[in-house]
């Protein structure tokens, strides 16, 4: 296997990891940002059809965000980044989709 490859297929590696926290809800808090998001939905656009991207990435998206915003540890709430998060979140899916906005 060349070098080239090895370091592509880490990367995807890498990406599958983050699309699994995001799905099963182990995604820390700090990885909460519109870069996750981005590898997130550049993943299903590149994987799922666009109505299974939408879907997928909406229902964890919103798992996420209510997981991340009602914490149960005494640990304190990122509520700025959810904020900022929020503001572009539908967006990314859809520069990632090459399409028209997501129906709220």
């Amino acid at each position: 296997m060349s070098e080239s490859t090895t370091s592509t297929q880490e990367f995807r590696s890498w990406e599958w990891e983050l699309v699994l926290q995001y799905e099963d809800g182990s995604l820390p808090a700090t990885a909460w940002n519109a870069g996750t998001l981005t590898t997130v939905a550049t993943w299903y656009a590149k994987k799922l059809t666009p109505a299974q991207a939408r879907a997928r990435y909406e229902k964890h998206y919103h798992r996420n965000r209510n997981r991340l915003t009602h914490r149960l540890s005494e640990a304190a709430v990122a509520t700025d980044s959810i904020e900022s998060v929020d503001a572009v979140w539908q967006s990314i899916l859809t520069k990632a989709l090459g399409g028209d906005a997501p129906a709220s």
